[in-house]
């Protein structure tokens, strides 16, 4: 294979169906697909309205060199309407949407933008990722990043400007949980590592780009009032605000825009990976008009950018995740999933989560006298134990010592159930 997964437990697995909330393999054995693409798969495999939508597109026109298309310009206004609401009085929404393909390239583009808006650094959390390109690994903390910086040396000299500064991500979400009103010690360390920053820099300081929860890096989870506390300092130095929602918005947290839904409003907001359904690859940059229109015309250019099959599947993935008042639902359930895996599973074992994104983390095992990579050696045999009995859940963290569950937003009740089961049965064997 051309991209080596040696840390990965299901390395070496090769899918061939998939459908709803299950997966089939080369040998027909089924797995219930708790990784769903990392939220790219927010609505299931194969969702029936989806297909229809994309069958339907293919026939009519599936691609269109640099012109707009009326999916296009549709698509844009529904999702400017998920930051501003519905746009009543006029067919103008106050913000304006830039639609790419790829995560990165998005991230990328919001950064464009903010920056030609005010020049500068950029501040990141700590944990944060937000890509793997030339220039989102810079303000990553990926293995890429690393080895640009250190091993082949590439990046020296953007490193030596010191491009951006590197915040603590406030780790109190499994200590206080939603009861934390963002000035715990965690929190107060984490705004004291920002004030410092803007002190010394705010003149030259573009904007932060930030998770409103932890993903790839390891499902870390802060409170709404941490980032109010948060984007209110920012704001007062002039620095910007970027939300990356490429896995946690659509739903994840159980929000649209889980920034909004948390009582804060990023100047930009970046969508992805569910927007295509798991189908076609789109991403979405959405900002304030006067905002969008400072980067100069024909600066960005994407040849498969918001061609007409991507912006129809997107169009009804939006369509089915409102129709079917899955938000409504989300936190209700993964809330009680939580609940129900917490009394099934060792003591030691700490679950945290929002909406239908889920953690077990294994680090508190140390108090019972577990080492820190006998953890993670636990962590890894317990997906594989998971992953036998058809379960699909990731490994993850920075120690590989935690296990992020992350369903379809509309699994069903039994699924749930089931995936509890086969998750507990793995403290019987032990």
């Amino acid at each position: 294979m051309g991209a080596g997964r040696s840390h990965d437990p299901h390395a070496g697995l090769v899918f061939v169906r998939g459908c709803g909330d299950t997966l089939w393999d080369t040998n027909g054995k089924a797995y219930l697909d708790f990784i769903c693409g990392y939220s790219a798969v927010n609505l299931g495999h194969a969702h029936p309205r989806l297909l229809a939508a994309a069958q339907t597109q293919l026939a009519q026109l599936a691609f269109c060199t640099g012109a707009t298309h009326p999916w296009r310009s549709e698509l844009e206004k529904k999702v400017a309407e998920l930051v501003d609401g519905p746009s009543l009085e006029s067919n103008e929404t106050k913000s304006k949407v830039w639609l790419s393909s790829t995560g990165a390239r998005a991230v990328e583009i919001a950064w464009k933008i903010a920056f030609a808006n005010r020049p500068g650094k950029m501040m990141r959390f700590h944990l944060s990722y937000h890509g793997r390109s030339l220039a989102t690994a810079h303000i990553s903390d990926t293995g890429s990043s690393d080895a640009l910086r250190y091993d082949v040396g590439v990046n020296a000299s953007m490193e030596d400007q010191e491009l951006h500064c590197v915040i603590p991500f406030p780790m109190c979400g499994s200590q206080c949980g939603s009861q934390c009103d963002g000035k715990c010690e965690d929190c107060d360390a984490s705004i004291d590592v920002a004030r410092h920053w803007l002190d010394c820099h705010s003149e030259d300081t573009s904007a932060m780009i930030l998770e409103p929860a932890i993903g790839a890096r390891g499902y870390y989870f802060a409170s709404g009032a941490y980032f109010r506390r948060l984007v209110k300092l920012l704001r007062s130095y002039g620095v910007q605000v970027i939300s990356d929602e490429i896995q946690m918005g659509l739903g994840r947290l159980g929000s649209m825009i889980a920034s909004i839904g948390d009582g804060w409003k990023p100047d930009f907001v970046v969508l992805g990976k569910s927007l295509g359904g798991g189908i076609t690859p789109i991403s979405a940059v959405i900002g304030d008009r006067d905002r969008m229109d400072k980067l100069p015309q024909g600066f960005e250019s994407e040849t498969f950018a918001a061609n007409p099959l991507a912006c129809r599947v997107a169009l009804e993935a939006i369509s089915v995740l409102n129709d079917e008042n899955l938000m409504a639902s989300v936190s209700r359930r993964g809330n009680l999933f939580r609940e129900t895996l917490r009394e099934s599973i060792s003591a030691g074992c700490r679950v945290d989560g929002r909406g239908f994104a889920t953690v077990i983390d294994l680090s508190g095992l140390s108090n019972q006298g577990v080492r820190s990579d006998d953890a993670s050696r636990i962590a890894w045999d317990w997906v594989c134990h998971a992953q036998g009995h058809g379960l699909l859940v990731h490994l993850t963290g920075v120690g590989r010592n935690r296990i992020a569950i992350i369903p379809p937003l509309n699994v069903g009740d039994a699924a749930l159930q089931q995936a509890i089961e086969i998750l507990s049965s793995f403290w019987k064997v032990k």
